[in-house]
């Protein structure tokens, strides 16, 4: 096993969930408390359970032996509710590319322990994108 090609893709995913994590507590902020008090709830909810994928992963690059990330991913700012849900769309989506990838990648090197990571961590990202296109239809169909 190349561990240095296992650090540095794990690292790419660190980077990826320390972006997620500021665009979805930026949003939760942003949601008002009065208008959107569950989706706020959620927002927070999945910015937490990223943080936990970014300890997963961080965990993992330390057992390698390598020194985890502390770069941020890209960030996307919107102002409008609905456009805020499609950005959260686009994220889960270059996500999960990313992490059907370094599953491969994995595979490549013969690293199951990483790879199950990966296919453990991909079911919530899968999961994170249906509640965000969920609730992109609630706000359309409320006019936002």
């Amino acid at each position: 096993m190349n561990k240095e090609r296992i650090i540095g893709i794990l690292n790419e995913a660190i980077e990826r969930e320390i972006g997620a994590i500021f665009q979805y507590m930026g949003q939760h902020y942003r949601f008002p408390k009065d208008k959107h008090p569950i989706i706020r709830e959620i927002m927070e909810r999945i910015a937490v359970q990223e943080m936990k994928h970014a300890e997963k992963f961080s965990k993992r690059v330390i057992e390698l032996g390598g020194r985890e990330s502390t770069n941020t991913g890209k960030v996307i700012w919107a102002e409008d509710f609905v456009r805020m849900l499609e950005a959260d769309v686009a994220v889960e989506d270059e996500a999960i590319e990313m992490y059907q990838r370094h599953i491969k990648i994995c595979e490549e090197e013969g690293d199951e322990k990483t790879k199950a990571l990966y296919e453990e961590i991909l079911k919530d990202e899968i999961e994170h994108k249906k509640i965000f296109n969920l609730l992109k239809g609630v706000l359309e169909v409320e006019g936002k």
